[in-house]
């Protein structure tokens, strides 16, 4: 199988706002995001569907997930942060993670993020990463 697009930011073969690591996931910015702070955790394994994952590996992200999600609510100000589980568009599973300030997730095509505003809201993120 080829590399997806996460993998190869996982193996640093192409730019990525890392704002999160571990052993066994990541969680980088959008770089076309819909909503400030949009950020996705991903399995370092590539793995397309998420029901194929291992369970300790899937419980894994999930932690991460939730811990992610109460992180940008307090960076963010949020009513809540909506989570979407997808591995279509890319075969990587992956969670998106969309802090959502109002009772609507309102998501538009935005264009492409410089590296500098990428690192901006990855800074603010990883300010609040205890």
């Amino acid at each position: 199988m080829e590399d997806s697009v996460f993998t190869k930011i996982i193996k640093r073969e192409l730019p990525g706002e890392i704002v999160y690591e571990d052993d066994v996931v990541v969680g980088i910015l959008n770089i076309f995001p819909n909503i400030e702070g949009e950020m996705m955790v991903i399995p370092k394994e590539q793995v397309a569907y998420f029901a194929d994952l291992d369970d300790e590996t899937y419980a894994h992200l999930m932690s991460v997930v939730k811990r992610m999600a109460k992180v940008l609510d307090v960076t963010f100000n949020t009513l809540r942060t909506c989570v979407v589980i997808e591995g279509f568009d890319v075969p990587h599973i992956h969670v998106r993670l969309y802090p959502v300030q109002t009772g609507r997730l309102e998501l538009k095509h935005s264009p492409q993020a410089t590296p500098e505003e990428l690192r901006t809201v990855g800074d603010k993120i990883r300010s609040h990463l205890s």
